[in-house]
């Protein structure tokens, strides 16, 4: 029995109340318009689908995953729908709000971030499908740092643009080259390297920051303090 800390997906909640809900709804509907002497009305119409919109909503809170992340005392694995990897705590060497800054304007980004000591692990066991989702989902994160470190518009290209090669402190091509240029852009830019959105978090983005920095320095005690078993 292994004793971890689970932090609940938010897009997960309540998809199998709208599931219900919706079915529900539809299928009271369809019977009165069976029996019911008169013609189908405009409402009949709009209750319908608003039945069918309700349950594609709860399917597709479903279909994501119970859980983002997963505490143990050796690392942590951070759950998409569009897979799953593992970050070693070992490998993690700070984690904070992700921000920045310059003379004139200062910028907090809505998310969490971990900086590590090596990019390697994660890209090794990084599923291309979730790493062209990453790439896609938080450019506008990219776009935004940019935007404050170079006010005036001199980005370099490789900014804009990954490369689909890495031969730099390890190999690699494709997705997975293009994700570890961008992760290390924003470790220029932020100073972290994964950083994860709040949006995916059961709790405030303080009490989460503050539940992660206690597990980094002693994962024992606050999985202890925290977890269910599992």
């Amino acid at each position: 029995m292994t004793k971890r800390i689970k932090i609940s997906a938010n897009a997960h909640k309540h998809g199998g109340e709208f599931l219900v809900a919706g079915g529900v709804v539809l299928i009271a509907v369809l019977l009165v318009v069976k029996f019911k002497p008169d013609p189908v009305s405009i409402f009949d119409f709009a209750v319908i689908i608003a039945s069918l919109f309700a349950m594609l909503i709860g399917y597709f809170k479903l279909s994501e995953p119970r859980y983002n992340l997963v505490l143990s005392k050796n690392g942590l694995v951070f759950y998409h729908r569009y897979g799953k990897v593992r970050i070693s705590r070992k490998n993690i060497a700070s984690i904070g709000q992700v921000q920045i800054s310059n003379d004139q304007q200062f910028l907090e980004l809505p998310c969490l971030g971990l900086k590590l000591k090596s990019l390697s692990p994660l890209i090794k066991r990084m599923p291309p499908r979730l790493a062209l989702k990453l790439i896609m989902e938080q450019r506008s994160w990219l776009i935004a740092g940019i935007k404050i470190k170079w006010p005036t518009g001199n980005v370099p290209e490789d900014w804009l643009i990954e490369e689909s090669k890495y031969h730099d402190k390890f190999n690699t091509n494709g997705l997975l080259a293009m994700l570890t240029h961008r992760l290390e852009h924003f470790d220029t830019l932020f100073g972290y390297h994964f950083l994860i959105s709040y949006n995916y978090f059961d709790r405030s983005a303080e009490e989460f920051e503050n539940l992660l920095q206690h597990w980094l320095r002693d994962p024992e005690k606050t999985i202890e303090k925290y977890s269910s078993i599992n």
